[in-house]
């Protein structure tokens, strides 16, 4: 496996997780997690619950197979990824289209609405999410320096903690709305 698959391994683990932890790790997180799915209509009412788990359940998955040393769990879990990925770009990308106004609970809680950054962020996960898996597929298969490995994982892991930050660090650069009492 070539570092930039270790790299990619680092980014995509802690995007996922911060994912889920947003999605299940404080009370009433899910239910918002749910709630903001109705909107998007991506799956039949009756099935809005069963996705979100989907949705939760798959993206613990690829924590996992992401952080497991065997090749084969790795390039399953980059795969899975990508497929995710690529399915949240379309579904956000339908409801930009349409003009539905849904806040992002992508990583728990968010003021922003749902957008074309959206769609970008996720089609640019998803690409690299797809070239790790190439990586991983068509790279060396000895033993790499560990560390090095460990210097692209830690590396993937620091752009993927900015990639879960990133709308906070926009709005810090924003211009401040004007105070009603000014």
């Amino acid at each position: 496996m070539n570092y930039f698959a270790y790299g990619v391994r680092g980014l995509l683990t802690v995007v996922f997780l911060v994912a889920v932890v947003g999605k299940v790790g404080r009370s009433g997180a899910f239910s918002g997690f749910v709630d903001s799915l109705r909107p998007l209509a991506a799956v039949p009412e009756p099935a809005v619950r069963a996705a979100a788990l989907a949705v939760v359940a798959v993206e613990g998955a690829v924590c996992l197979a992401l952080v497991w040393p065997y090749p084969p769990a790795t390039r399953a879990g980059l795969l899975a990824a990508t497929a995710l990925l690529a399915v949240f770009a379309v579904v956000i990308a339908r409801s930009v289209s349409r003009g539905t106004a849904v806040r992002c609970r992508c990583f728990g809680r968010s003021v922003e609405p749902l957008g074309r950054a959206h769609v970008v962020r996720n089609g640019l996960l998803a690409t690299v999410a797809g070239a790790g898996a190439a990586a991983v597929a068509t790279g060396p298969v000895g033993g790499p320096d560990l560390g090095a490995a460990a210097v692209a994982w830690c590396a993937g892991a620091v752009v993927g903690g900015l990639v879960t930050v990133a709308e906070d660090l926009v709005s810090l650069f924003r211009p401040a709305a004007p105070s009603l009492t000014e």
